[in-house]
């Protein structure tokens, strides 16, 4: 049956009840007039509309619309989460989801429905003036929300995603800056054997903090002369050549028997962050090798231009000063796209070979 109406422009139209039954029809009518009541006397909230088509829906034998919590939701998105992307992916969108519904309070107890672009803009607002994360952080965070939110409306949760309308900040990046060799050889002069292994993987091999320390003897294949080992950020799998200099301190260590035994027993048991972590750590000596970390002031962040995450760019940057190609320079650093390389250079085994060779030795 079709309704008659009234447009915005005052011109009439019909448009469907998508009911056949009289009565189904009758109620559809009614729910439409009372709904346009309300909004003419400013009446009709959320919650005032909801309750009008639930009794609409059955009235006329549908089921009526989701009552899922926030709270509900997001873990069972998060469940099916952790079985579907890599585990550093999977951490990014927990922490995201546990901030979200902290912020939300006692509304991640009420129905996702509820939940609305102003939400939304007061968790973007919070995040980055309160707790002073970094737009691309924030980015990283709405991300997550909008895959949620956008499943949601797939499953027919939602009429809509409440994340699609924010706009995503402009990102204004603070570039890394990169070591020298001058400073790179006052590091291994500062650290003691493992420390002086960790810095010698992330300059000649371009790990990050948290690959280097979990390197075991398996990885390592001193006869053909490579280091192969999965990227736990991004799953890459990578296999570098051995450099001179890496190699000679992995020779000094090379009478451990056991392949699965760590490269740095005891650093491979500390975690990344914290006070006492491995990145603390590394502050701390470079403070004893009189290396400037270079802190900046981002929004309510301090924020180290030298770091030991500086020591991928350093390799990065290395390759790209020696010639070495941004094809052959990727694929030794991990990367995916060669938008990502960019940010890293500042400036086939054989070919992946010459191209660590050309890095030149530290002189340590």
């Amino acid at each position: 049956m079709v309704l008659r109406v009234h447009l915005p422009d005052g011109r009439r139209a019909f448009r469907s009840t998508g009911q056949r039954d009289r009565k189904k029809a009758s109620d559809v009518c009614r729910t439409l007039e009372r709904t346009r009541e309300k909004a003419r006397a400013g009446e009709l909230s959320r919650s005032a509309a909801r309750k009008l088509f639930d009794n609409l829906l059955e009235n006329i034998g549908e089921n009526p619309l989701s009552r899922e919590t926030a709270s509900s939701f997001f873990a069972s998105w998060l469940a099916g989460k952790q079985i579907a992307v890599k585990p550093g992916v999977y951490k990014i969108y927990r922490k995201t989801v546990t901030k979200f519904l902290s912020h939300l309070g006692d509304k991640a107890l009420k129905s996702l429905n509820d939940i609305t672009l102003g939400d939304i803009a007061a968790f973007r607002d919070f995040r980055l003036k309160t707790e002073g994360v970094s737009t691309g952080t924030f980015i990283l965070d709405l991300k997550a929300l909008r895959c949620a939110f956008n499943l949601a409306k797939r499953q027919g949760l939602l009429l809509h995603s409440p994340a699609d309308s924010l706009e995503m900040p402009s990102v204004c990046r603070i570039e890394r800056e990169v070591f020298t060799n001058a400073e790179i050889r006052a590091l291994l002069s500062a650290a003691d054997q493992e420390w002086r292994l960790l810095i010698l993987s992330g300059y000649y091999l371009g790990t990050r903090i948290s690959d280097a320390a979990a390197l075991r003897w398996d990885h390592v294949d001193l006869v053909r002369k490579l280091v192969h080992y999965t990227q736990a950020k991004t799953g890459a799998n990578v296999v570098v050549p051995i450099h001179e200099e890496l190699e000679k301190e992995l020779l000094k260590l090379a009478s451990n028997d056991n392949p699965r035994s760590y490269l740095c027993p005891s650093l491979s048991k500390i975690p990344v962050g914290g006070r006492t972590g491995l990145s603390s750590q590394f502050f701390r000596l470079m403070e004893t090798a009189g290396v400037d970390r270079q802190i900046v002031q981002a929004a309510k962040r301090r924020f180290s231009k030298k770091s030991y995450h500086a020591l991928r760019h350093s390799f990065a940057s290395a390759l790209a000063n020696a010639g070495v190609s941004a094809d052959i320079r990727m694929r030794l650093s991990g990367h995916k796209t060669f938008d990502i390389h960019q940010r890293y250079s500042h400036f086939e085994l054989e070919s992946l070979r010459a191209g660590i060779t050309a890095l030149p030795p530290l002189g340590t």
